[in-house]
């Protein structure tokens, strides 16, 4: 963005200095100065260019870059005053003011000024009032990208927050699910304890990755449901669903929905009430559907459980999916249901 302001701004450059600067000069009787006093002619159109870069260049970044706002003042008088005694010892006196002869102009906001004094002040005006507005816009637009760049640091800041407390807190889950298994003696404690070794090794890879492909997020999530499966009994049903009519250009946020996925198990899965939990992932045109509902089990409270799990996820998702996602969280006497739709491409 700041390269096409740059871009921008050496454009405008060469057309007020190329075509506006000399234009407006042939207002005045230039041909008839050309004769008489050249070398004013010359230094009335450097004087031009000269006010042009030193309120764009100077006057605009005092004001706004270095807040010195006297300086800036003192800038602009002196402009004023040079043009001032520009028209008062190098202006050639008698000059009609327009190229073809006629009735002087009375100006009555200068009324003992000499035509050729007014021209050489108004082409002055027009090019300070030129060059300001331009510094103007140029010195908004730099805050502006500056803004936008502090923003972006202090989100990306917040989002390493976020992503740094999901993996002591999916460890805790996950290890209390080992440490399940291995209290009850099960056979199922060295396959659980390789998968999650798995997961580890994807966790730490992909530490430093802002985005990753979703098709291996997915994978990521299959990982977890299979781990999840060593401790399940007949009590407890349990459906995954994928459907995958994506491409390969299709990238999300590492690890943004596994904290859906632990509530489920963590509050919908019992080892004497019959329980079920669906898992549906849809990829299709750009856009991902998630969805997770699980039974309630009594005396298990899913909406207040984990408050620091959901209102991580909904964290990020605001910094890196604003106005791309819609998020439903319901909840009934009976089931706990999470709904995510999330447009993958900006």
């Amino acid at each position: 963005m700041m390269l096409r302001m740059k871009s921008l701004s050496i454009y405008f450059d060469l057309i007020l200095c190329v075509i506006l600067i000399p234009v407006m000069t042939l207002l005045l009787p230039v041909d008839r100065w050309m004769e008489s006093r050249p070398l004013f002619v010359v230094f009335l159109l450097l004087w031009l260019y000269g006010v042009y870069f030193i309120n764009r260049k100077l006057t605009m970044p005092l004001i706004f870059g270095r807040k010195q706002y006297l300086y800036a003042i003192i800038l602009v008088l002196a402009t004023f005053a040079v043009t001032y005694i520009i028209t008062q010892s190098l202006a050639p006196r008698g000059a009609h003011f327009m190229r073809n002869p006629g009735p002087v102009p009375h100006y009555r906001f200068f009324p003992k000024m000499r035509p050729q004094e007014q021209g050489v002040w108004f082409l002055f005006m027009v090019v300070a009032m030129l060059s300001l507005a331009m510094g103007l816009m140029n010195e908004l637009y730099i805050r502006t990208i500056q803004k936008k760049e502090v923003e972006q640091e202090r989100n990306k800041a917040e989002l390493a927050l976020y992503k740094a407390q999901i993996n002591p807190h999916f460890m805790f889950n996950t290890l209390n699910t080992i440490y399940g298994l291995m209290i009850t003696k099960s056979d199922k404690a060295e396959t659980a304890y390789m998968q999650f070794m798995d997961m580890l090794r994807y966790m730490y890879s992909n530490e430093d990755k802002e985005f990753i492909p979703v098709r291996e997020e997915i994978k990521y999530l299959q990982q977890y449901v299979e781990l999840q499966k060593n401790r399940l009994n007949g009590h407890t049903s349990l459906t995954f669903d994928v459907k995958d009519e994506g491409s390969d250009n299709d990238e999300i946020a590492p690890m943004l929905l596994i904290t859906f996925l632990e509530n489920a198990f963590k509050y919908g899965v019992s080892s004497h009430v019959d329980s079920s939990i669906y898992i549906g992932i849809g990829i299709s045109e750009g856009k991902l559907t998630f969805k997770v509902s699980n039974d309630k089990i009594p005396g298990r409270n899913a909406s207040a459980g984990d408050g620091i799990g959901l209102a991580n996820c909904r964290k990020r998702l605001e910094l890196l999916y604003h106005g791309r996602y819609v998020l439903n969280i319901t909840e009934t006497e009976n089931r706990y249901s999470v709904d995510l739709t999330v447009k993958l491409h900006g």
